[in-house]
């Protein structure tokens, strides 16, 4: 098998998720003044949306079983909006979405790899 079809393990799929949300605060960070006058900033949004939305129905249900603070059926649902009916974004929705939605996802998520990180490897550490 080639590297391009191997599946992505979990650990690299929440750090897609993780790097998205990255991102999304460096969007935030410059403030909601500059994304409203900015379309490059609104699409950027659009796509960090798209990504984390992506890597949530990538993750195996045990992970996100182990993380249900996290809305992951409304991620899925912003991903689908944004990349597929975009012609029906409320912007501002998004707006609060980057800035107030995706911090605590984030880290929620984090915590959650921090603690499977800190148990030791073996069949019964619940690391996928």
């Amino acid at each position: 098998m080639n590297q391009a079809s191997q599946p992505r393990t979990a650990a690299k799929i929440i750090g897609d998720l993780l790097d998205a949300a990255n991102a999304a605060a460096e969007i935030v960070a410059r403030g909601k003044d500059s994304w409203d006058h900015d379309r490059l900033l609104r699409l950027a949004d659009e796509a960090v949306i798209s990504r984390i939305g992506d890597a949530a129905a990538k993750l195996p249900d045990d992970i996100k079983a182990a993380i249900p603070s996290v809305p992951w059926d409304d991620i899925r649902a912003n991903r689908v909006l944004v990349a597929h009916v975009y012609h029906r974004i409320d912007y501002e929705i998004l707006w609060e979405t980057l800035a107030r939605d995706v911090p605590p996802v984030a880290a929620e998520v984090e915590t959650w790899q921090s603690v499977q990180t800190a148990r030791p490897a073996g069949p019964d550490s619940g690391q996928t």
